[in-house]
């Protein structure tokens, strides 16, 4: 019986294996620089994107610029929820895209770095006034005394110059640095509300109830509450500024902003002359200080949404007293 042979010779086997050894080479070689093509593409249109979002939202901080100029160009003397740049929802449709934002007066919230202000000579160990009041808008608002107590004495600790503690429930450098990932206090100024979740004591769910009523001022210590612009929906925070001295109840921190007219008032005197507030009896010219009918600092954040994403951008203004306004932070992204 005869034997079948291969009419395929063997180096014609191997020459079909090197073929495809050399097809797969090249699919690979396609498919990774199909690959890299594609995420080139998408860099660029992130960055086209980025761009555009960038661009779009420094012209909606161009717009908060002359909205505020042109406030205080009609009124100097007053700001107040009836002016432009208090209005709320506005959007403006772009280019594949929208513009929305709101303004913030800093003086309608709570200034965190008043909490530095150091005390009198004589009252070196006790609370002080800021810290008090303070702890009045806690309690307010339904915060644990133990709890407030203590934020009030970590924040001191926090925004004042020096490395003491201040009292039993304080943290300075010491309380920080036995951390798992160690850091030191700022013993400056907040920049940002965010620091607090760096604090002893200040907790994700606590951060979320204070946060509409609280704020930061970098530059000022020396600050004063603004009666015409803070949210009739927020009494807790005029109740706040009278603390425990003067002792204002709810009711009447809610009588009184119900009761402002659209224009807010006109002066401090008008404020003062409220019998809710007269009937506290004779407040000090010092005390008065705490109060003003006027901002000179904003915040303003503006989103440009667009292929449902967002671009973000906050924008600090400050006017100084000659009138003149400027921008003195950006922070982008959506940090809160």
């Amino acid at each position: 019986m005869k034997t079948l042979k291969s009419s395929v010779k063997p180096e014609q086997g191997v020459a079909l294996i090197t073929v495809l050894l050399v097809v797969a080479l090249v699919v690979i070689i396609a498919s990774s620089m199909t690959g890299r093509l594609q995420l080139i593409a998408n860099r660029t249109i992130n960055q086209q994107l980025y761009q555009q979002g960038l661009w779009s939202a420094m012209a909606g901080e161009q717009l908060v610029y002359k909205v505020l100029q042109q406030d205080f160009k009609d009124d100097p003397k007053s700001v107040n929820l009836e002016q432009l740049w208090a209005r709320k929802g506005m959007i403006f449709p772009l280019e594949n895209g929208q513009l929305s934002g709101e303004v913030q007066d800093l003086h309608s919230c709570f200034n965190l770095n008043v909490l530095a202000t150091p005390p009198p000579p004589d009252k070196l160990f006790d609370p002080t006034l800021q810290q008090r009041q303070f702890e009045t808008l806690l309690r307010a608002l339904e915060i644990e005394e133990y709890q407030l107590e203590q934020l009030s004495s970590t924040i001191r600790d926090w925004v004042d110059a020096n490395s003491k503690v201040e009292s039993s429930l304080g943290a300075e450098d010491d309380s920080y640095a036995s951390r798992q990932v160690p850091y030191l206090t700022a013993n400056g100024p907040m920049v940002s509300v965010t620091e607090l979740m760096a604090i002893e004591g200040m907790t994700p769910a606590l951060y979320r109830k204070i946060r509409p009523y609280i704020c930061t001022l970098p530059n000022q210590t020396q600050w004063a509450i603004n009666i015409n612009t803070i949210d009739v929906e927020q009494p807790q925070l005029l109740m706040a500024i009278f603390g425990d001295q003067y002792k204002l109840s709810l009711d009447d921190a809610s009588a009184v902003l119900s009761s402002r007219s659209e224009q807010g008032f006109s002066d401090k005197n008008d404020f003062f002359n409220r019998q809710e507030i007269k009937s506290l009896g004779t407040i000090s010219d010092d005390f008065k200080q705490q109060f003003s009918v006027t901002s000179d600092s904003f915040r303003a954040v503006m989103t440009f949404e667009f292929d449902e994403r967002s671009f973000t951008l906050e924008s600090i203004f400050f006017r100084n007293k000659k009138g003149k306004l400027a921008v003195t932070s950006r922070q982008f992204g959506d940090i809160e």
